[in-house]
């Protein structure tokens, strides 16, 4: 199992980026992906909480509320361990989880790193 990460890492140039907003696909296509994936995910969290309708705005207010903070620790604790992550994603994260504290640090760095 091992030799195929190392071959798909050399497979994989570090170079290698992929934007979704260049894709073949339309801004329309890509707004359905993205709703469709949410969609799976919220319902996942509704069949944990219980059958009662209501669950599924429950549901949504936690992956909402949520999904930042998985991605990060995802990225984070499991992602990096065998990868690197750029700093641009992070920072990123890190200002979708606390817009404030990222409105000070952008507050900052325009004021003593012009």
């Amino acid at each position: 199992m091992v030799e195929n990460r190392n071959i798909n890492r050399a497979i994989i140039a570090d170079s290698d980026e992929v934007f979704l907003n260049n894709s073949i696909f339309s801004d329309l296509c890509r707004e359905e992906f993205l709703e469709s994936d949410k969609h799976e995910i919220i319902v996942k969290i509704c069949e944990i909480l219980g059958p009662d309708p209501s669950n599924l705005c429950v549901a949504e207010k936690i992956f909402d509320t949520m999904r930042f903070d998985i991605t990060r620790f995802v990225i984070h604790h499991e992602y990096c361990q065998c990868n690197g992550v750029r700093s641009q994603l992070l920072l990123w994260l890190d200002s979708k989880i606390n817009p404030n504290n990222a409105l000070k640090l952008s507050r900052f760095l325009r004021k003593y790193l012009k």
